[in-house]
């Protein structure tokens, strides 16, 4: 196996494993939850009402973390099928969105957060859909190891000119938190992938800002 699919291999493993917990974490709260209302209708016994409000709760808490179960998956289904295609048309929107999510765990381990400030129109681009993820996962993982204290890491999908960008901000309150320096654990990981997609990385006049810069041959 080569070194790159070793990389690819090792992130999918990643990806899995976190995924893989967070969906424990869902069917412990819906058992949790279930149980709940199994205890209020073994208890009822006919003399008074069941509380209406506590079992619409637990109901509630159930329906969430369904949807929150179909959330997972299907990003990590579309992340599989990113190996589908070497190559293929993707929304750079959808995928910075899709990385975000996936990174919300790991984020949360350091108590930070992070958010995606949604592009305000469809970003096709051809690329190497795993290769681009991983990447842009490596860009955020550099930025969460760079904040001092917990705080948010937001992703924005646009334009440099006529380059396809993903723009990384890290902020905690009111402090400035500097690009993520070349020592982070990654960064030389990241500059490898940023190779391998014929990308690059530009730093903004604000510190607490740097923009991954794809290809014009692969937007379309």
């Amino acid at each position: 196996m080569s070194t790159s699919e070793n990389r690819e291999a090792a992130f999918i493993a990643r990806i899995t494993a976190s995924t893989t917990h967070e969906i424990r974490n869902v069917l412990a709260i819906v058992k949790e939850s279930a149980g709940l209302i199994e205890d209020m209708v073994r208890a009822f016994d006919g003399r008074k009402p069941l509380d209406r409000d506590k079992f619409l709760r637990a109901a509630s808490r159930i329906d969430a973390q369904v949807g929150r179960g179909a959330e997972i998956l299907s990003n990590l289904n579309r992340l599989a099928h990113s190996l589908d295609h070497p190559q293929d048309r993707v929304n750079l929107n959808q995928v910075v969105e899709r990385v975000a999510f996936l990174c919300q765990r790991f984020a949360r381990q350091g108590r930070h957060s992070v958010e995606v400030r949604p592009g305000d129109q469809e970003l096709p681009v051809v690329v190497n859909a795993l290769q681009l993820q991983m990447a842009l996962f490596t860009a955020m993982e550099c930025c969460l190891e760079q904040l001092p204290e917990p705080g948010t890491v937001t992703i924005h999908a646009g334009r440099q000119g006529e380059q396809p960008s993903v723009e990384f901000v890290s902020e905690v309150g009111e402090k400035v938190v500097t690009v993520p320096s070349t020592n982070a654990t990654g960064w030389g990981k990241l500059a490898e992938l940023l190779d391998s997609l014929g990308a690059s990385v530009e730093a903004s006049d604000a510190a607490c800002r740097f923009r991954v810069l794809l290809p014009v041959d692969g937007a379309t």
